[in-house]
């Protein structure tokens, strides 16, 4: 009997991977969640594989809006009233990506197989998230996959719009620091060397502010090398220690805590994190796979280990306001509209609330921001490059002066 390999939520609250012999993929659901588990992923078992499944096309990387568009596309078609098959091989032929194309064809022939539609998305973990599949498993569950499906583009309609504000808004200072960089970087390295051997050539005494300049620009140029070598020695060593849990979350809990940028990035995470756990519990995933889910997809490993314990938490019975507060890291805001919310019986509608409170925080905040960045870096660039040009005509209006 095939062995397959399970990724299963527990009644208490924790994420874990658990083997079972079944005749085949959904009956290995079906017994595991008559016996109290929520699952989130179902795998065939290969012996001679180590380590975790991954898309067998090496289907890794396929852009959120073209996701979106597959979802929206998906959605429309549904409706229509189209079979999932049918609507599967229709996709297919539509797509401009060949990577997409070859996964739909895998995700049909699964389908075709007599694999539920999330069922044949989950094999594909790395381009379809746990979020989205436990999203359509839900809407399968309740018979009502067109009002999932419509909740989740919606949702990841107002992500993607969130995510592109963020990144529009701190594009334009970001080139500004690489020009200014830039700029300063040729003045220093070509300008000023050109000048320092005109004025060897004149044999004139120079000003001690332009003898100053060409000293560190003579050291500058010879230490570029070793200065640029050690920048991507330490970029390198960065990445691949952001690479492992422990670094990924000091790294996380390093911005959380910047000035300025914080508060921006806290206020993008809490809107993403309200949002997505309204969608899951508007989608009629109980409150336990709900919040795992949320977690996993959050987007900061420190704030995902802090809110970790929540969900024992509220599997033993504390209500959900409770649970987030004993973390210390939720804002009072977000408290009160939760504990409102369980109250009133009406938790989706507040957490929505919250994220659109937050949506607007950071919108509001973005706009000051680049208006405070842009020219305070246009000034300072101004500065330096008015203090190297000037230091380097010293010499000039000295002997202009001598001349008079």
């Amino acid at each position: 009997m095939p062995r397959f390999s399970c990724k299963i939520g527990t009644p208490a609250g924790s994420i874990r991977t658990q083997e079972v012999e079944e005749a085949g993929a959904e009956t290995a659901r079906r017994s595991l969640e008559t016996r109290g588990f929520y699952v989130f992923d179902v795998q065939a078992k290969r012996e001679t594989r180590v380590g975790p499944r991954s898309s067998p096309l090496g289907l890794n990387r396929i852009g959120s809006k073209a996701l979106l568009v597959f979802n929206q596309e998906l959605l429309a078609l549904i409706k229509a009233g189209l079979p999932i098959l049918t609507a599967l091989d229709l996709l297919g032929e539509r797509s401009q990506q060949p990577r997409l194309r070859a996964l739909l064809a895998d995700v049909r022939e699964a389908v075709k197989g007599g694999a539920a539609l999330s069922a044949a998305l989950a094999r594909h973990p790395r381009v379809f998230s746990p979020l989205y599949t436990a999203a359509l498993h839900a809407g399968e569950q309740s018979g009502n996959l067109v009002d999932a499906l419509t909740r989740y583009v919606e949702y990841q309609k107002r992500i993607l719009a969130l995510r592109q504000r963020f990144r529009a808004a701190l594009t334009y200072p970001a080139v500004l620091c690489l020009a200014s960089g830039a700029v300063i970087l040729f003045l220093l390295t070509f300008v000023v060397p050109t000048f320092t051997r005109i004025y060897g050539d004149l044999e004139a005494e120079l000003p001690v502010a332009t003898r100053l300049l060409v000293a560190l620009t003579g050291r500058l140029r010879d230490a570029l090398p070793f200065v640029g070598g050690g920048v991507m020695l330490l970029l390198v060593a960065a990445w691949r220690w952001r690479a492992t849990p422990a670094g990924h979350q000091a790294m996380d809990r390093c911005t959380l805590g910047l000035p300025w940028v914080g508060g921006l990035v806290s206020g993008y995470l809490f809107s993403r994190l309200a949002r997505t756990l309204a969608m899951t519990l508007g989608g009629g995933i109980p409150i336990i796979p709900s919040l795992q889910v949320t977690l996993a997809t959050v987007g900061n490993a420190h704030l995902a280990a802090a809110l970790q314990p929540a969900i024992p938490r509220v599997a033993a019975g504390s209500s959900l306001a409770d649970a987030l507060g004993s973390s210390g890291v939720v804002p009072p805001l977000v408290l009160e509209m939760v504990a409102v919310g369980e109250s009133s019986g009406s938790l989706g509608d507040m957490l929505g609330h919250v994220a659109d409170l937050y949506d607007g925080e950071v919108d509001t905040r973005l706009t000051a921001l680049a208006a405070v960045i842009e020219p305070v870096i246009m000034i300072g660039m101004g500065l330096v490059v008015a203090t190297i040009v000037v230091t380097m005509y010293l010499p000039i209006f000295h002997l202009s002066a001598v001349v008079r």
